[in-house]
């Protein structure tokens, strides 16, 4: 079944390519092993082409080019495209990047497939470039993420109502953990929600504290993973939302992935015990930490 999947991804690329070279192609599936078939059919592509450059130029390749991203149902955003091999090997470069680098983490066991690692590598890529201070400012503002959520939302997790620009209605728990380390905007609305007052944006973590946590933690928190600041959000033990204060003692680094972890319902519970982070799983088992920073 792999084979003719395999067989199936190149006719697509090329149907009027794939026709002149079926016999041979379907032979080939037929001697070969899944994997010296993959050669064969790249060594294929290759010749396809030096053809298409040599009758179309490097234009003709890059004119295909495409690239669609949309939102489903549920939310999810699906993703679908040809990139030409210039960009398509900058985008596998990036990403191979970023999996080597979480390869190098001391991480804990990693039950993700290699998809959904892939998923994520691109998400933390498309975050690192968002997150930098030189990018160019739309309407005034740099690009960022923006969940819009009601005066109780991050309170009352059962009647929360939340908001992403893009792809609309969010969890509960996806609004208390992009509003753990955020800038927020207060907006008074009539009863007509017309705007009444529009606050400053105030970032919820002022930049002398988030300093001292990076210079204290230096990376995650989580036990075994050593992912840099960088790749971290500056997680509140107890959520400001509920009390919890902007303090040194109440924060600390929790890469991307971890931070999600500790948020989502049925996941890992975090407290403070005697000024170090103490992680404990769904049943109530404490993951062994290292040695503080």
């Amino acid at each position: 079944m792999s084979a003719v999947r395999l067989l199936v991804t190149a006719r697509e690329a090329d149907p009027e390519a794939f026709s002149r070279s079926e016999t041979q192609l379907v032979e080939a599936a037929r001697i070969h092993s899944v994997g010296d078939l993959q050669r064969v059919a790249a060594f294929w592509r290759r010749q396809v082409e030096r053809e298409q450059l040599t009758t179309g130029g490097e234009e003709a390749a890059r004119a295909r080019r495409r690239l669609h991203a949309s939102v489903s149902f549920l939310g999810m955003v699906r993703v679908d495209g040809d990139l030409d091999p210039e960009t398509g090997e900058t985008l596998l470069t990036a990403l191979r990047a970023v999996l080597d680098a979480e390869a190098r983490s001391r991480g804990g066991d990693d039950t993700r497939t290699p998809a959904e690692r892939r998923a994520d590598a691109l998400g933390e890529i498309c975050r690192q470039w968002l997150d930098r201070s030189d990018r160019p400012t739309v309407a005034g503002e740099r690009p960022h993420v923006t969940v819009t959520v009601g005066s109780d939302a991050l309170q009352d997790e059962g009647r929360a109502v939340s908001e992403l620009d893009h792809v609309g209605p969010a969890q509960a728990e996806v609004a208390r953990r992009l509003a753990c380390d955020a800038s927020i905007t207060r907006v008074v609305l009539s009863p007509r929600s017309e705007p009444l007052d529009v606050g400053r944006k105030t970032p919820v973590i002022p930049p002398a504290i988030r300093r001292a946590v990076i210079v204290r933690d230096r990376h995650c928190r989580f036990p075994g993973c050593d992912r840099p600041q960088a790749w971290c959000d500056a997680h509140h033990t107890v959520h400001w939302a509920d009390g919890g204060p902007t303090a040194l003692a109440n924060l600390l680094l929790l890469c991307r992935r971890h931070h999600r972890m500790v948020h989502e319902r049925g996941g890992f519970r975090l407290t403070m015990l005697d000024g170090r982070p103490v992680f404990r799983r769904s049943d109530g088992t404490m993951l062994e930490d290292r040695a503080p920073p």
